[in-house]
Formats: C-alpha cells, sequence, structure tokens
C-alpha cells in the first residue's frame, strides 16, 4: 500500500492494497482494519477467495471492493468520504504457503473552503477608514485568502484551527470617496481541495453629493428682454442619484417657467419682471447641496422710426390705391361710352329712316307740280344745284364723323337723298333746290294748314343749303369744295362734286 491517500470531502476514495505473488502462491484472504485514536483497531471488510466479501455494519454501503478474480488485488472503494474517514488503515493477507503480511496507510480527507463574503457598514464620502469587506474560509487544511482590486485599501487576515478543520478570515479596509463607487473588490480563496481558486465579487457603493454649479449664464452674462428659449440647468452629481428644486430669493416663480428634472425653462420671451436670485439646492439620502444665480434682465431701446422708410411705404400704398381708381375710372367710362354710342347709333338710324321717308315724299310732290319751273330754270340753278352738292356733302361729311346738333334735323334729308344712286341723287338735289327757289320768287298761294307747314319746311331746308354753301367756293363757274382736313368727294363726275 502506499504510505498515504488523499480524500475530497464528500468525494470517493480508492485504499489499494495489492500482493504480487510467486509461482505457486495464493492469497486466501484479505482483511481491512482501522486503527483508531486510542490504538484500537476496527474492522471495515473481510475478502475471501471462498466466501466473498464480508462488510461491517458500520459500513455497509460505503464500503465495497475494487477489483475482481484474484485477490492479490485486495483495495477497497470508500464512498463519500468524511472528515471522519481520516486516519490510519492497515491491510491484511493471508497467502498460502507464505503466510501473513500487512501494510498500512494514512488516508486525509480534503474539506474544499466554502467562503463567504460579508459587506462593511455602508460607505460615505468623508469617513475615515471603514472596513469594506470581509472573507471567511474554512476547510481543511487552512484556505489561503487575498484580494484582487484596482483602489487602495488595507486587508487583515485571522485564521483559528478546530478539531479536523480551520478556517481564516480577511478583513478589507478603505478611506471612503466618490472615486471608488462602482469599483470591484474580488475576494479569492486558494485550496488545495479546489481544482480552481474561487472568487467572489462585490461592487462597492459609496454615498457621496458633489458641489452644485448652474449652466446657463457663462456664454451670455445677463440676458435680454424678449429673448427666446432661456433656461437655467443645475449641475450636480451624487449616489443615491439626486433630486433638484428650484426657487427664487423672496419671490415665487415667475409665469411661464416650467422645471423639467434639472432644468428651468422659460417657454416664452423673457421679461423684465423675471431678473432676480434664482436657487438651486441639490439633495439626496447623504447629504443637501444649493446654488445661486443671479439673473439680469437687459431692456430693449426704444425702437426708432425711420421715416424714410415709412414714407416710401406710405408713397407705394397710395400709389396702389390712384392705380387702382385710375383702372375703376377707365373702366367705367369705358362702360359708359359704350352705352351712349349705342344710344346715339340707334337714335340716329331711327331719324334717318324717317328724315329719309320725309324727303321722299317732298321729292315726289315737288315733280308733280313744278315740271314748268324746272325746265325754266335749269341754267341757273345748275350751279345752285352744285352748291347744293357740295353743301350736302359737307354736311354728310359732319354727319359721318359725329357732329349732330339739335337744330341739323333737316340736313339728314339732303344726305338721305344723296345717298341713293349717283345719278338719281344728283338730280334729286337739283329738282329740291328748284323747288325751294321757285317758291320763294312766286307770291305765296292762299294760306293753308298743309300748305303752310310745307313752307315751314322748305323755309328751313333753304336755310340748312345755304348754311352748307358756306363749305364751298366759285371759280370760273364751278362750285369746289373749300380745302378741309376730312374733305370727302361724293362723286368722280366734274359737274358734281
Amino acid at each position: 500500500t502506499p504510505s498515504s491517500v488523499t480524500a475530497v470531502f464528500g468525494k470517493d476514495v480508492v485504499l489499494p492494497c495489492g500482493y504480487q505473488a510467486t509461482q505457486g502462491e495464493t492469497v486466501l484472504q484479505v482483511t481491512w482494519l482501522k486503527r483508531g485514536d486510542s490504538g484500537k483497531s476496527t474492522e471495515l471488510a473481510v475478502l475471501n477467495s471462498e466466501h466473498g466479501v464480508h462488510i461491517q455494519d458500520a459500513y455497509a454501503g460505503r464500503v465495497l471492493r475494487q477489483g475482481q478474480g484474484s485477490l492479490v488485488n485486495g483495495s477497497i472503494l470508500l464512498k463519500n468520504a468524511v472528515q471522519a474517514d481520516e486516519g490510519a488503515y492497515e491491510c491484511h493477507l493471508i497467502t498460502f504457503p507464505q503466510g501473513n503480511f500487512e501494510s498500512r496507510l494514512a488516508l486525509k480527507v480534503l474539506v474544499p473552503p466554502l467562503p463567504i463574503l460579508n459587506l462593511g457598514p455602508p460607505l460615505e464620502e468623508g469617513q475615515g477608514r471603514t472596513l469594506a469587506a470581509s472573507c471567511t474560509a474554512e476547510g481543511n487544511p487552512v484556505p489561503s485568502i487575498t484580494w484582487e482590486t484596482e483602489i487602495r485599501g488595507v486587508s487583515n487576515t485571522q485564521e483559528s484551527s478546530h478539531s479536523r478543520s480551520a478556517s481564516v478570515t480577511s478583513e478589507f479596509y478603505v478611506v471612503p470617496g466618490r472615486s471608488m463607487h462602482g469599483k470591484a473588490l474580488t475576494c479569492v480563496v486558494s485550496h488545495p481541495g479546489l481544482q480552481h481558486l474561487k472568487r467572489i465579487t462585490h461592487t462597492l457603493s459609496v454615498a457621496y453629493l458633489s458641489d452644485a454649479s448652474i449652466l446657463g449664464l457663462e456664454a451670455e452674462q445677463d440676458w435680454t428682454e424678449g429673448q427666446e428659449g432661456a433656461s437655467l440647468k443645475c449641475l450636480g452629481d451624487g449616489n443615491p442619484p439626486p433630486t433638484y428644486n428650484w426657487s427664487r430669493l423672496n419671490e415665487s416663480l415667475p409665469r411661464g417657467v416650467r422645471i423639467k428634472g434639472d432644468t428651468l425653462l422659460f417657454q416664452r420671451p423673457l421679461k423684465t419682471g423675471d431678473k432676480g436670485v434664482y436657487i438651486c439646492r441639490v439633495s439626496n439620502s447623504f447629504a443637501a447641496k444649493e446654488v445661486r444665480a443671479v439673473v439680469g434682465i437687459k431692456e430693449l431701446p426704444a425702437p426708432q422710426v425711420d421715416v424714410v422708410s415709412i414714407s416710401m411705404i406710405g408713397v407705394g400704398i397710395i400709389s396702389v390705391v390712384l392705380l387702382s381708381l385710375l383702372i375703376l375710372v377707365i373702366i367705367l367710362m369705358t362702360c359708359y361710352h359704350k352705352r351712349k354710342t349705342k344710344r346715339i347709333t340707334k337714335k340716329y338710324e331711327e331719324e334717318l329712316t324717317l328724315t329719309r321717308e320725309n324727303s321722299i315724299r317732298r321729292l315726289h310732290s315737288s315733280h308733280s307740280t313744278e315740271t314748268r319751273h324746272q325746265i325754266e330754270e335749269n341754267l341757273p340753278l345748275r350751279s345752285e344745284s352744285r352748291q347744293g352738292s357740295f353743301r350736302g356733302d359737307s354736311l354728310c361729311r359732319d354727319s359721318r364723323q359725329g357732329s349732330f346738333r339739335t337744330d341739323s334735323f333737316r340736313e339728314t334729308s339732303l344726305c338721305s337723298v344723296m345717298g341713293e344712286e349717283a345719278e338719281g341723287r344728283s338730280y334729286s338735289t337739283l329738282s329740291t333746290v328748284r323747288e325751294i327757289e321757285t317758291q320763294t320768287e312766286l307770291p305765296p298761294p292762299p294760306p293753308t294748314p298743309e300748305k303752310e307747314k310745307e313752307e315751314e319746311e322748305e323755309r328751313n331746308d333753304e336755310n340748312n343749303i345755304k348754311q352748307a354753301m358756306t363749305h364751298f367756293v366759285q371759280e370760273n363757274g364751278t362750285l369746289r369744295a373749300k380745302p378741309t382736313s376730312n374733305g370727302i368727294y361724293i362723286n368722280g363726275r366734274g359737274h358734281l362734286v
């Protein structure tokens, strides 16, 4: 057997015992004994080549034969080793023909530690040396404890021994500061019964509250009246996270101001009444601090009136109004002239139709009663007829140009007659002229109502013809129209113009 065997607490362990037999030797029986502290031995198991295996009641179910077949391998298996299994074991062999043999081994049971990390009191900034955490491990043999961390601290280790195991406790001390908050502190335990190092990690929590400050005035100094989007932000950090409270010294917060977390928002343009001393109070369960900011509001200068700009605007408005009025007047005048022209045209057509009918009626009457006078006075009236033609031409020109008068209704009679065919118009005009002159030379007939009416009309026609003659001149027995800017030839023949 080996001199010693190591077992891990709770694990199975083999207690080896073997015999190297020579030819002809046989192992008849193997007996396992455990020697107590008092020197007394206790039998565990008996392995016999003929009768098999016998296990004592105290180890029933925990001790088994390791091998099969010949007893030259007399090893046994001890299951679920405990600290009470530690001690000295003896293996006794009975052989034939060599006799008896025995050997001893020491069993050592390792107890792996179960480390425990205990936290110290709450860490607060400003404290002196304070226990951050302690780590305890108990096992057999004594475990080893170390610390892994990036923070500065001091460790203190204490050990204590028991009958079958030993424990160790290591304490880690720090001076709390905000820089330690959130850092890792790890307890590392090493032991022969552990295949790997065992680590327990703790994250430090340090209560603190930083100094507060207000952001929002550094760049602009004083604010300006009417400024939009102004705000004040309170800067502060701490553990636990702090809360923020805004107020104004000796006054309430102005209307239109809203608190959103650590920020004071002005949701409207600034007013001069917004100036004052604003206080931000930062607090948590560890401490409370406050900071003040003096807010000044600059008043806007009085607006200066730009006379030139106002004048230009006024001129522009007046120009637009006058242009609108001019366009309106033009539209109204155009409509008025259209209506007036339409009315005059209609009236002219009515008068022209009525005058033409009256002229035709008089001409027919003159031809039937004064044929003799026409023959006698044909030559003298030739010239006058030409004058009448020219006068009628002038009258027609005046009428075509729109220069109507209220006393020239009879003039349209001559124009109407001249509107006929060229030859007919010429002889009709001559007849009308001769008729008027003949009636002037003859003694007046007995007055009758109809005759008086006709005479009055003839006198009017004569006056109209004479008036028309003012537009002509006589040269070598020929009537020629006076030069005008709107003269018109009625007929292209030489004797009628």
